[in-house]
């Protein structure tokens, strides 16, 4: 036994002398280093933009040990990873800094954003377009099909943004115990199969929301910063939903942003739909008209600056001939309020304030013709009322400035705390007004 026992420690010193004299031991070990690559611009480019200022990693190298093995994955195109990533921060990131401070998005936001080339297909025959993990990660699908030049895509992506970040809102700080019994029956592990007219009539804002109380707030929130105020409102014009449940939901968010984070839901979504329509053509003209989100623009140049220099100098000259005319009992000219009353006609009032205080409206009817493919509304003046045709030589610089055809525009304060509706001439797009949205 002893014998055997030397005999194999002189095999193993054999073994190790052998090893000497014919391996090279400073040659590195395959595997245990870690990927390495060179960094590219759009490396740099997203470490200036995340990493550094947010402590936030953008990992689009294909990682197959962090993803789900029994799906079937593709790695993003690295070409798509910068447009998509530039909406993150235009459209995410930077409202919340804008709303809240750049400290926010540093303490709030995920550390790590995962992105994958395709979608993850469940059973049931959903899709999977993105998800949070803790807090720590958002994981976002679909990445090679984005498109910025397409609003629905786009749209999709910004909604994914939102509602993953409004999970790590809720896991941090809970939202009212009030939110999920509002519709407390409704919710179903089986919503994919359920019709939109179920969900709208039970009050819920997607199908989704009703998978549970967590994605129904979710999905209210990113529902509402995505299609902004307008989309909402056309949601709600729809027959069949129950709009007295979803206000009550959108009442409970706008409360939750303002009291829990210190956040103005109204200028968060403001801001969110600033940027978005600064790349992708906005449905002004689904929102704004007789039935649809909004039906009444009242425009008061001295509340909102930044009108254009044409609507201006009509606005002065009409105020300046009314001063004239109404002299001793001076009446001035105020705001003007535009009202879809019917399919084919909008009324203009001009609103003058006389000298005791009495705010006295002349009124201007139009007809209307609507361009649908063009996206634009052709006034004509028709008449006015018995105080309209009185004051119809002072107030012609107005009414004329109305007539023809006009674009539906969105406006925005350089604050961009509100949202502003109004028109630009088809023929000159440097002649516009805008004011207040009203439903």
């Amino acid at each position: 036994m002893k014998r055997n026992f030397f005999l194999i420690i002189a095999l193993a010193a054999a073994s190790l002398s052998a090893c000497k004299k014919s391996d090279n031991l400073d040659k590195p070990l395959v595997g245990l280093g870690g990927d390495t690559w060179v960094k590219t611009p759009l490396d740099n480019w997203l470490f200036k933009t995340f990493t550094e200022p947010y402590n936030l990693e953008v990992k689009y190298r294909f990682d197959g040990s962090e993803l789900d093995p029994t799906k079937t994955l593709v790695p993003p195109d690295s070409a798509k990873v910068r447009p998509l990533m530039e909406t993150v921060n235009s459209a995410w990131i930077q409202p919340y800094i804008k709303e809240r401070g750049a400290d926010f998005i540093k303490t709030y936001s995920p550390k790590q954003y995962m992105l994958v080339g395709s979608v993850e297909y469940n059973t049931g025959g959903t899709v999977k377009l993105g998800e949070a993990e803790g807090g720590y990660r958002v994981t976002l699908y679909n990445v090679n099909n984005f498109n910025k030049s397409n609003r629905g895509n786009v749209q999709q992506v910004l909604k994914t943004i939102h509602h993953e970040f409004a999970h790590i809102l809720h896991q941090t700080t809970l939202y009212p115990k009030e939110f999920p019994l509002l519709t407390g029956g409704g919710y179903t592990a089986d919503w994919n199969n359920q019709p939109i007219a179920d969900a709208y009539k039970l009050g819920f804002i997607s199908q989704y929301a009703r998978a549970a109380p967590e994605e129904d707030f979710a999905e209210m929130v990113s529902i509402m910063l995505t299609l902004g105020r307008g989309g909402y409102e056309t949601i709600l014009k729809q027959s069949g939903v129950n709009v007295d449940i979803l206000r009550k939901k959108e009442a409970i968010v706008v409360s939750y942003f303002r009291q829990t984070w210190g956040i103005d839901f109204t200028g968060l979504q403001t801001k969110v739909q600033q940027d978005f329509n600064s790349y992708s053509n906005p449905p002004v003209y689904s929102h704004i008209g007789f039935g649809k989100a909004f039906t009444n623009i009242v425009i008061n140049p001295a509340l909102t600056g930044g009108q254009s220099d044409a609507f201006n100098t009509a606005w002065e000259a009409a105020k300046a001939a009314v001063i004239a005319f109404t002299n001793p009992d001076v009446a001035t000219l105020e705001s003007l309020n535009i009202t879809f009353n019917a399919a084919t006609t909008m009324q203009l009032k001009a609103n003058f304030r006389t000298a005791n205080g009495i705010l006295t409206p002349a009124v201007y009817n139009y007809n209307v013709t609507a361009n649908n493919a063009a996206e634009t509304y052709t006034f004509t003046l028709v008449n006015g009322d018995a105080f309209g045709a009185l004051f119809a030589p002072m107030m012609k610089p107005i009414t004329d400035f109305f007539s023809g055809v006009q674009k539906p525009k969105y406006f925005y304060g350089a604050d961009a705390k509100v949202e502003f509706g109004g028109f630009e001439k088809a023929s000159d797009a440097t002649a516009f007004t805008f004011g207040t949205l009203n439903l």
